[in-house]
């Protein structure tokens, strides 16, 4: 894709890569392990949203705009366009996007932003994953690796929020869109410890508070820096 127009100074050719895919598992308070999949390529001129889903092994169904599927206490919702998945700790939204000026590859994207419930001191157990492991209680943003963006010209990204994660980015690949089996994995554990800081490498400093959810939970300044492009 490109930044910028190619007429001003600032025009750059961009090889990286997009999430255009979502795949939630969410297990339910009553036992139930409810499969949801998003797919930004499937979203089409008018921009009207829709996903699949399964409960447990029961016939697969679909959830276009503005339809609500309960179960237990797991809630998909679909706006016009966008998925929310509500649990009793979470709530995951999907947005589709366009990508501006694609040269190559997907015309579409989707945003996922994570919203915590509760504060990070009643989860039932720390989060881990590239995202979750940030909300391991401690106060502190810590800023990995970024990609430095020349003026103009050609480049190929590559930076992985190494050092503000635990491990190295391998560690987090999923062996299949449903898999839940990771390194750092909380998927199905009654007890868990959160991630250990002083073994990040990354740049520390004292999170910044942001305004408080209708939950009351006030959401912090995310840890996990992946990047800014000018």
């Amino acid at each position: 894709f490109s930044l910028h127009t190619p007429a001003p100074p600032r025009h750059k050719l961009v090889h990286g890569s997009f999430l255009t895919q979502a795949h939630i598992v969410a297990k339910t308070g009553g036992g139930r392990t409810v499969r949801a999949s998003y797919w930004a390529s499937k979203i089409g001129p008018l921009n009207i949203g829709w996903m699949n889903a399964t409960i447990d092994r029961q016939q697969a169904f679909a959830l276009g705009p503005h339809t609500t599927k309960v179960v237990d206490d797991v809630t998909l919702h679909m706006d016009y366009s966008s998925l929310h998945v509500t649990t009793g700790e979470w709530v995951l939204a999907v947005t589709p996007q366009a990508v501006e000026r694609s040269v190559a590859g997907p015309v579409r994207r989707i945003d996922v932003q994570m919203t915590p419930r509760v504060a990070e001191s009643k989860f039932s157990v720390p989060p881990h994953g590239m995202i979750g492991q940030s909300w391991d209680g401690d106060n502190k943003a810590v800023f990995g690796e970024e990609d430095e963006f020349p003026v103009r010209g050609e480049y190929t990204t590559s930076a992985m929020a190494e050092g503000a994660i635990e491990g190295v980015p391998t560690d987090y690949l999923m062996s299949s869109p449903y898999a839940t089996d990771f390194k750092y994995s909380r998927f199905g554990l009654d007890h868990a410890s959160p991630r250990d800081v002083s073994k990040l490498t990354g740049r520390v400093k004292a999170a910044s508070p942001q305004a408080a959810n209708g939950a009351g939970v006030v959401e912090k300044e995310m840890e996990l820096s992946a990047g800014q492009v000018s």
